[in-house]
């Protein structure tokens, strides 16, 4: 399922190209056939089962379409497709994040946007080096936007959108994980303070009963 979703996304910003690929339109059908043999293989009364079938027709659709350059509803269909294909994208990531440790996600990070630059320098004229589309995935997915360098043509705006939906999420999860790290090293700090003063205060109280303990012993003693 992974795939299939990977697979579609360079057919859907070769669409916007002036002089599509052939390839396109084999990619849009490679990647729905991936979904419903992905989805068929599933357990029966899967619960996303029939939205995978949906997803999968959609996907074969596009690759009838005109090209997305050429037709305002093609793009339009392409891009509700291509903003379901993200979503489900994202929740079948969702375990992977939920179990990654600062490590990977720093190397999820660098790997999106990595290929987000390699997009950059792909589909807009204007950026002339991979240097060029790295920097200007970072600066959009980290929303800065210094301005230097900035989508030139309607395929790098649209691709902008995605960059920041999935770069943005995950510098935002790379920074949670750095916080939690330090807040979590506080954490320790704290606790193994306030295990020192029960340790000590236990310690007392052991030393108060066992002079209490004489001191009665010592009463009876006398009685």
């Amino acid at each position: 399922m992974l795939t299939a979703m990977m697979v579609s996304i360079p057919a859907f910003y070769d669409s916007l190209m002036p002089t599509p690929a052939p390839w396109a339109a084999v990619m849009y059908v490679l990647s729905g056939l991936l979904v419903w043999l992905s989805t068929w293989r599933q357990p029966r009364h899967h619960a996303s089962q029939g939205k995978d079938w949906l997803l999968g027709l959609a996907l074969l659709s596009c690759a009838a379409l005109p090209h997305s350059s050429q037709s305002i509803g093609a793009l339009s269909w392409r891009m509700v497709v291509a903003l379901f294909t993200l979503l489900r994208l994202m929740l079948l990531s969702k375990p992977f994040f939920e179990r990654a440790g600062l490590a990977r996600l720093m190397g999820l990070a660098a790997g999106v946007l990595g290929l987000c630059g390699i997009g950059f320098y792909w589909i807009d004229p204007d950026v002339d080096t991979l240097g060029e589309g790295l920097w200007l995935a970072f600066s959009t997915a980290a929303t800065v936007g210094y301005g230097d360098v900035v989508p030139s043509n309607t395929a790098s705006r649209i691709f902008s959108v995605f960059v920041v939906l999935l770069g943005y999420g995950v510098l935002s999860l790379v920074t949670a994980s750095v916080a939690a790290m330090f807040v979590g090293s506080q954490e320790r700090k704290i606790e193994r303070e306030i295990l020192h003063d029960m340790h000590q205060q236990l310690k007392s109280v052991k030393q108060e009963i066992a002079l209490l303990r004489d001191s009665m012993e010592a009463t009876k003693k006398t009685d």
